[in-house]
C-alpha cells in the first residue's frame, strides 16, 4: 500500500486504545475505512487500591532489609559479649536451649537493684538489642502509622512518669496494662516505648550493676554496646554498599527541567516556583462584563500580588471585595454548584496563594516577626527544597545551615511538613520568567518573551516510526499513563509498518480518567453510575407518567429542561403544557449559543422552549433575539431562577464576537489535557507523515470527547460498555472522521437549521432563508460501512455500500476486527503467602492456621466448623461452641466482647483471642518447619498424552526459583501425591494469562456473557472458538478462557476431553497466527 493515503484515529484510555485506519482523498478527507482494531492492557496500578505495581515489592524489601540489619545486630551482640568475656555464643544457646529460665522482664527489673550474673546480664542486653524500641525516619510522624505509633510512645512516656518506674522493664514488668501480654498484637501498639527509653534503661543497668561491684560492666563495654543498640541509617542514606536504592532516592528521582535540560526541576515548595504559579494564575483571570471580558489591569494585580503574600487562600469573593468590583463584574469560570448562588459559589473558589510561602512565614514568625520579608529569595528557595529533598532531620540541619539559617530559624523549620513535590521547570527558568510575567503577560507570551519554545519540543529528526523511549518520556510520572502512551506508540508503529507508508495524520482524544489520579477515577466512576441510575428513574417515569414505551435520550433531556425550568419556556416564560411536551413540532431544545457557532453541545448551552421561539430566535443569541420588556423579564428570570452560573453567563451574553467564536470553537473541539498536549507534541516531533502540500503543516490533531459524543448520536452509533470492548474502535472510527472539513460542513448545517439570521464579525444579525439537509456524514453510508466492519461477517455488502472504496481497496483481506490483549509473562513475585501455616497431615493436604474467635462458624451439625482436634481441649471447645450457639452461630456478635477460657473449677482462665481450625491445602511451600498457601500461578505447562487427551501443570512463582519444573498434571478431586506425572516429549505450549488459544469440543463450547449489563444474548453456544486464556483452577483442573472482545467467556472448562488444543500469537493489531511446539522453557 505503499501510495495509500491514510489517516489514524485514536481512542487512548487507562487500559485500551481503539484506533481506525481511514482511506483519504487528496485533501485529506476521510472516504472509507481501511482498518479497525482495539488494544486493550492491564491498567499499571493496584487494581483494588490503585497503588503502584511496585509497592509490594518495595514493601517485601524494606521488610528483608530490617530482619537483615536486625540479625547484623544480633551477631554483633554476641560478637561484642564474646570479646568483652561476659559470655559466647555457645554457652547462651545452651542455657535458652535448657529453659527453666527467669522472665527477662523481672529480670530486667531485678537488675535495677541486685547484681546479676555474667550470662543473666548477656540475656538482659540481647533482649533490649531486639526490643530497641521505636524512633521515627521523618523529621515528623504526625500521620498514618508513625503517628499512631509516636501517640504509643508518649503514652507510655506518662504512664513511666505516673508510675515512677524507673526503666521500661520495670514497667512493662509491674504495670497492670501490661500484664496480659508485652508484644503488640494486630493493630495495637500498647507496649510500644521509645527508642531513646532503651537506651536509657540500657545505661541505667550498666551503672547500676557497676555501682553494685561489677567490674565487666565498664564503661567502655557501656559505649560499644549503644553503638550497636542505637545504629540506624536515615532515609537519605538508603542501604549501603552498591546497592541501587543507595543514596538519596528523592533527589536522584528529581527529573530535569523543560526549557533548561541541564538543571534539575524545582521544588512546587520553592518560592520562585510558588510567585511563578500565583503569576500565572493572576494573569489567567478574566473578568466578564456586558459580554466581553477582560484580563486584570496592572494596578489590580498588584493588589491581588499583596494580598496572596498576607493570606494562604483565597476565594473571588475576596477578590471581588479586595478590587471593589460591582455585581455586574463576574468571574469567567466560576463552578456554580446545584442549589447554590453565585456568591456562594464564589466564596468556595479558592485558590492557594504561596502555600509553601506561608507555612515558612508562620515558623519564622515564632522566632523574630517579619524575619521571611528579610530573607532573599535564594535562601527562600533553599530551604523549600532542603525541606523537599531531605527526610533526615541531621542532614536537613546541616542544609539549612549552609543556606545561612541561625539554630533557632532551623528548629522552626525543620518540624514543617508537606513539602515534597517538584514542578516540571528549574528555578533558572522560573526567575527568567518571572518578570514578563509581572508584566501581565501569559505563560506562553512571557516564555516566547524569555526566548523559551512554549511547547517545550523542538523539531527533532522525524522517522518512519515513533520510537519506543525519548527524552520526553520522563515527563511522564505517573505509571498508568506511561504504560497507555507505551501501547500507544505501539499501536501507531504496527499501523505504519502494515501501511507500509507513513500516515497524513493522526487524530487523537484521550480519555478524562487517563490525566486523573486512582481516587479522582474512583469519584468519577461514582459519579456517572450515580447519573446512570438517575437517568434510568427519570426514563421510567417518562414510562410510568407520559406512556412512552421507548423514551429516546433526546427525550431525556427534554424532560430534565423541563424540571429545571420548573416547566417554564426559557425565551417566551409562558408555562409549558406538560401533555404536548413529546409532541413533535411543540417544544424544542435549543443551543443558547448556537452550536455552529460555539460547537458547545453541554447542558449548560441547552435550554427547552417552544418550537416557535426557537424559530424564531434562529442564529442568534437570546439577549439578540428579544427586545423591549420580553427581554427585561427574561433577566430578571435568568438571574432569579438558573442557578447554573454558566448557563446563566451564556443566556446573559449580549454579543460574540468573531474572536470570542473562534475561541469557543477551539475550547470545545480541542482536547486540552496535558497528556494530550504531550501526545501531540511526541507524535509531531517524532514522526514523518505522508508529504502532501494539500495537507498543510499541521498533521497531529487533540480532538474534544464532546465533540465525538455528540458526533457519534447525530450519525446513529449507538456505545454499550457492557457489550464488550469493540465500542473502542467504533469510538477511533468516529475520531478519524472528525477533520477540519467535517467541522465546517457541520457548522454549516447547523447554521442553515438554526433560523434566518447568522452572526456577522460585530455580532449583528443578517438574514438568510432556511434550507433544509440531513446531517453530514463523513461519506454516504458511513454507518452502515462501520457497523458491517465491526460485525462477524466484515466483507458482506461493502461493495454495495462504498463501491468507489473497496472497488480499490478490495474485500477479499477484509477480516473481523480482533481485539489484542497485552500477554501477561511476569514470573517474578511473592514465593508463598504470608501466612505460614502449621502442617497438620501436608501429605493429605491439611494445614492448621490459628483463626480469630469472631471467624468461627457452625457446620449443619452444630459443631464448630473445622475446629482442629476438640479432644485436645474439650473444655475450652464445648464452651465456645455453647457461645455460637447462644448467638446463633454468628462469631462476630458471639464474641463482641473477650473471651477467657474456662478453668476446671469454673473460674474464668487466660483470653483467648484465636484457635487452631484446619484448612485444605492442594499445593503448599514449606516455610519454617510449617506450610504457606502458593502465591501467583504465573503459567501453566499442557501436555498431550496420546490416547489420553490433554492435561495441564501448574506453574506458581515458587517453581521459578527451584531447578527442576513441576511435572505432576491437575487431576480433579485428588491429592497432589496422585496427580498424573507426565512425560517431557508430551509437552506441546505453555500458556501465560491472555495468551490466545483454539479450542475446539465434540459436543460444543457453552459460553456466557461477561457483563449482565450487557444487551447481547445470555449464552452462545459453538463447537470450536478462539479465547484468551486467564487462568487455572486446581480444585476443579479446569481453566477460564474469554472471547477476544470480553463479551463472553468459560468459567470452568476442562482440557482432557477437547478435541483440538492450539496456542496462537496475536500482534498487537489483532493479527493471529498459529504457535508451532515449543520446547519447555526453565526459569534456572
Amino acid at each position: 500500500m505503499k501510495n495509500t493515503l491514510y489517516g489514524i484515529g485514536l481512542d487512548i484510555g487507562v487500559a485500551s486504545v481503539g484506533w481506525a485506519v481511514v482511506g483519504l482523498n487528496g485533501t485529506g478527507e476521510p472516504v472509507g475505512l481501511h482498518r479497525l482494531g482495539v488494544r486493550i492492557f492491564d491498567k499499571a496500578e493496584q487494581p483494588k487500591t490503585g497503588e503502584s505495581l511496585a509497592a509490594p515489592r518495595r514493601m517485601a524489601r524494606g521488610m528483608r532489609r530490617r530482619l537483615r540489619r536486625k540479625a547484623l545486630r544480633r551477631a554483633d551482640v554476641y560478637a561484642l559479649l564474646e570479646r568483652s568475656g561476659l559470655s559466647t555464643r555457645e554457652a547462651l544457646a545452651q542455657m535458652f536451649e535448657a529453659g527453666g529460665l527467669e522472665d527477662i522482664y523481672a529480670l530486667r527489673t531485678r537488675a535495677l537493684d541486685e547484681p546479676v550474673g555474667k550470662a543473666e546480664f548477656s540475656r538482659i542486653l540481647l533482649h533490649l538489642a531486639q526490643r530497641r524500641g521505636f524512633k521515627s525516619n521523618r523529621r515528623t510522624a504526625s500521620d498514618g502509622e508513625d503517628g499512631r505509633l509516636l501517640a504509643a510512645v508518649n503514652e507510655n512516656r506518662r504512664r513511666m512518669a505516673q508510675g515512677g518506674w524507673r526503666t521500661v522493664g520495670e514497667m512493662l514488668y509491674r504495670h497492670e496494662a501490661f500484664a496480659l501480654h508485652k508484644r503488640n498484637k494486630a493493630d495495637d501498639y500498647l507496649s510500644t516505648v521509645g527508642r531513646d527509653m532503651v537506651a536509657e534503661e540500657a545505661s541505667i543497668l550498666f551503672e547500676r550493676q557497676r555501682a553494685m561491684g561489677c567490674s565487666w560492666a565498664a564503661p567502655e563495654l557501656q559505649a560499644e554496646y549503644l553503638s550497636i543498640l542505637l545504629r540506624q541509617r536515615s532515609f537519605d542514606e538508603g542501604p549501603g554498599g552498591n546497592s541501587p536504592y543507595g543514596g538519596n532516592q528523592v533527589e536522584k528521582m528529581v527529573g530535569r527541567c523543560t526549557f533548561e535540560p541541564d538543571e534539575p526541576r524545582a521544588a512546587k515548595a520553592a518560592y520562585s516556583f510558588e510567585y511563578f504559579s500565583l503569576l500565572q494564575k493572576i494573569n489567567h483571570i478574566r473578568l466578564a462584563e456586558n459580554g466581553e471580558t477582560r484580563p486584570l489591569t496592572q494596578p489590580q494585580r498588584q493588589q491581588l500580588l499583596s494580598l496572596a503574600h498576607k493570606t494562604p487562600d483565597i476565594s473571588l469573593a475576596r477578590i471581588r471585595k479586595e478590587l471593589a468590583l460591582p455585581e455586574t463584574v463576574q468571574f469567567n469560570g466560576v463552578r456554580c454548584r446545584a442549589n447554590e448562588t453565585l456568591e456562594e459559589s464564589e466564596k468556595k473558589e479558592k485558590f492557594a496563594c504561596l502555600p509553601a510561602y506561608h507555612k515558612m512565614r508562620k515558623a519564622l514568625d515564632g522566632v523574630v516577626k517579619g524575619r521571611i520579608s528579610s530573607l532573599s529569595i535564594s535562601q527562600r528557595d533553599a530551604a523549600a527544597t532542603a525541606l523537599s529533598l531531605y527526610k533526615n532531620e541531621d542532614t536537613l540541619r546541616a542544609k539549612l545551615t549552609e543556606a545561612g539559617f541561625q539554630a533557632p530559624e532551623i528548629d522552626a523549620l525543620a518540624g514543617l511538613t508537606g513539602f515534597s513535590k517538584f514542578g516540571h521547570l528549574s528555578l533558572k527558568a522560573c526567575r527568567k520568567l518571572i518578570p514578563h510575567l509581572e508584566q501581565g503577560l501569559t505563560y506562553d507570551q512571557a516564555c516566547s518573551a524569555a526566548g523559551y519554545d512554549f511547547k517545550g519540543h523542538g523539531a527533532g529528526e522525524r522517522a518512519f516510526t515513533l520510537p519506543a523511549a525519548a527524552p520526553e518520556m520522563e515527563q511522564i510520572t505517573s505509571p498508568v499513563v506511561r504504560r497507555a502512551v507505551a501501547q500507544t506508540i505501539k499501536v501507531v508503529n504496527g499501523i505504519i509498518r502494515e501501511m507500509d507508508a507513513s500516515p497524513a495524520w493522526v487524530r487523537i482524544e484521550l480519555a478524562r480518567e487517563l490525566s486523573k489520579t486512582f481516587g479522582e477515577r474512583q469519584e468519577l466512576d461514582r459519579s456517572m453510575r450515580e447519573n446512570a441510575a438517575q437517568n434510568e428513574r427519570l426514563m421510567q417515569e417518562l414510562r410510568d407518567t407520559f406512556h412512552l414505551l421507548s423514551p429516546t435520550g433526546q427525550d431525556l433531556v427534554k424532560y430534565r429542561l423541563w424540571k429545571e425550568q420548573d416547566g417554564v419556556c426559557a425565551y417566551s416564560l409562558r408555562r409549558l403544557d406538560v401533555e404536548r411536551l413529546f409532541e413533535p413540532g411543540y417544544v424544542d431544545v435549543d443551543h443558547i449559543v448556537p452550536y455552529s457557532l460555539s460547537f458547545d453541545d453541554r447542558r449548560s448551552n441547552k435550554v427547552l422552549v417552544l418550537s416557535s421561539e426557537n424559530r424564531q430566535k434562529g442564529n442568534r443569541l437570546p439577549l439578540q433575539y428579544l427586545q423591549g420588556k420580553r427581554r427585561e423579564d427574561f433577566i430578571v428570570w435568568t438571574n432569579s431562577s438558573v442557578r447554573d452560573y454558566r448557563k446563566r453567563q451564556n443566556l446573559l451574553r449580549e454579543k460574540l464576537s468573531g474572536d470570542e467564536a473562534e475561541g469557543f470553537r477551539q475550547r470545545n473541539l480541542q482536547d486540552t489535557q496535558h497528556m494530550a498536549h504531550f501526545l501531540y507534541n511526541y507524535i509531531s516531533d517524532h514522526l514523518a507523515f505522508a508529504q502532501s502540500e494539500a495537507l498543510g503543516k499541521k498533521r497531529v490533531f487533540a480532538v474534544s470527547g464532546a465533540v465525538t459524543s455528540h458526533l457519534r448520536k447525530r450519525w446513529g452509533l449507538s456505545k454499550v460498555r457492557a457489550d464488550g470492548d469493540l465500542h473502542h474502535a467504533l469510538d477511533a472510527a468516529v475520531i478519524a472522521c472528525t477533520t477540519d472539513g467535517m467541522i465546517r460542513r457541520i457548522s454549516g448545517y447547523y447554521g442553515h437549521i438554526e433560523g434566518e439570521y447568522l452572526q456577522d464579525a460585530d455580532g449583528a444579525g443578517s438574514q438568510h432563508a432556511r434550507t433544509k439537509e440531513r446531517f453530514p456524514a463523513p461519506w454516504p453510508r458511513f454507518r452502515d460501512e462501520l457497523i458491517v466492519r465491526l460485525s462477524e461477517q466484515p466483507g458482506e455488502h461493502l461493495l454495495d455500500i462504498n463501491p468507489g472504496f473497496y472497488c480499490e481497496y478490495g474485500t477479499e483481506h477484509i477480516r473481523p476486527v480482533f481485539v489484542s490483549r497485552m500477554p501477561r509473562r511476569k514470573v517474578t513475585g511473592p514465593g508463598h503467602k504470608e501466612t505460614i501455616k502449621g502442617a497438620a497431615a501436608a501429605d493429605e493436604g491439611l494445614l492448621t492456621v490459628r483463626k480469630a474467635l469472631t471467624e468461627l462458624k457452625l457446620d449443619k451439625d452444630g459443631e464448630i466448623k473445622d475446629y482442629y482436634m476438640p479432644s485436645s481441649d474439650t473444655l475450652l471447645y464445648e464452651a465456645i461452641k455453647a457461645q455460637l450457639r447462644r448467638f446463633g452461630g454468628d462469631g462476630k456478635k458471639a464474641f463482641a466482647k473477650p473471651f477467657y477460657k474456662p478453668k476446671a473449677d469454673g473460674t474464668p482462665g487466660p483470653l483467648v483471642r484465636k484457635v487452631k481450625t484446619i484448612e485444605k491445602a492442594t499445593l503448599t511451600v514449606p516455610v519454617h518447619g510449617g506450610a504457606a498457601s502458593n502465591d501467583t500461578m504465573v503459567r501453566v505447562d499442557v501436555f498431550l498424552v496420546p490416547g489420553d487427551g490433554y492435561y495441564w501443570v501448574p506453574v506458581y512463582t515458587a517453581d521459578t526459583l527451584k531447578p527442576e519444573l513441576p511435572n505432576r498434571a491437575v487431576v480433579q478431586g485428588k491429592p497432589y501425591s496422585e496427580w498424573k506425572e507426565m512425560r517431557e516429549e508430551d509437552f506441546i505450549f505453555s500458556l501465560y494469562p491472555n495468551d490466545l488459544v483454539y479450542v475446539e469440543h465434540k459436543s460444543g463450547l457453552k459460553f456466557t456473557l461477561q457483563n449482565a449489563d450487557s444487551t447481547l444474548e445470555k449464552t452462545r453456544t459453538q463447537t470450536s472458538a478462539f479465547a484468551y486464556f486467564v487462568s487455572g483452577s486446581i480444585s476443579t483442573a479446569s481453566i477460564t478462557i474469554r472471547t477476544h472482545d470480553n463479551a463472553y467467556g468459560i468459567p470452568s472448562l476442562g482440557v482432557k476431553t477437547l478435541k483440538t488444543f492450539h496456542k496462537y500469537q496475536v500482534d498487537v493489531l489483532g493479527n493471529v497466527f498459529p504457535v508451532q511446539k515449543e520446547t519447555r522453557q526453565k526459569f534456572r
